[in-house]
């Protein structure tokens, strides 16, 4: 080989490369995941409008957090971590499902029996999206630490300019609270 020293750089410079293509990746799939599971919550918040049904439900919230956690913390993601992100998740999507009910009530929208069924269809959809987002966050915790992250999953996606306030805690569940990026 003529350049051995060229080459070896070009091979350093590919692996970090793919590095950074991967963990923007990995954080671009919590982003997704997160955007995902929560616009299901307009289908939720139908399915208990139509139904008379309450938003919250601290015995099912409690449970949810329950197993929920253990498997947080199987994926490997610390106990107080696994809990701040999950209690957010939970209280994002009760912002969203908040959301809807009021607007509802302000045009007084008639109950139509048009929504997904809660417990066959919903629930299991947004288990199986918080079971994905468990392993992405766990998986991209390293770069989850990074400005890089928070410029990703800060900004409000446009499915929640509407309700923006659900998008910063569901944000802020992943991210914590960082004072120290712009």
């Amino acid at each position: 080989m003529r350049h051995p020293v060229a080459a070896l750089l070009f091979i350093l410079v590919s692996v970090v490369c793919a590095g950074r293509v991967t963990a923007a990746g990995d954080v671009e799939a919590v982003r997704s995941l997160l955007i995902e599971r929560l616009a299901l919550m307009e289908q939720v918040a139908a399915y208990k409008w139509e139904n008379d049904q309450p938003i919250d439900d601290p015995v099912r919230e409690a449970n949810v957090l329950k197993a929920t956690l253990a498997r947080a913390q199987a994926a490997g993601l610390d106990s107080a971590v696994a809990r701040r992100f999950i209690v957010a998740q939970m209280e994002a999507a009760k912002t969203v499902q908040r959301h809807y009910f009021t607007l509802w009530q302000g045009e007084t929208v008639e109950r139509s029996d048009g929504a997904p069924d809660l417990v066959t269809e919903l629930r299991p959809r947004i288990g199986a999206l918080s079971a994905d987002l468990i392993v992405a966050v766990a998986d991209s915790w390293q770069q989850l630490q990074t400005c890089a992250a928070v410029s990703v999953l800060r900004p409000v996606p446009q499915e929640f300019f509407d309700v923006p306030r659900a998008w910063n805690i569901a944000a802020k569940g992943v991210l914590g609270v960082r004072n120290d990026c712009p």
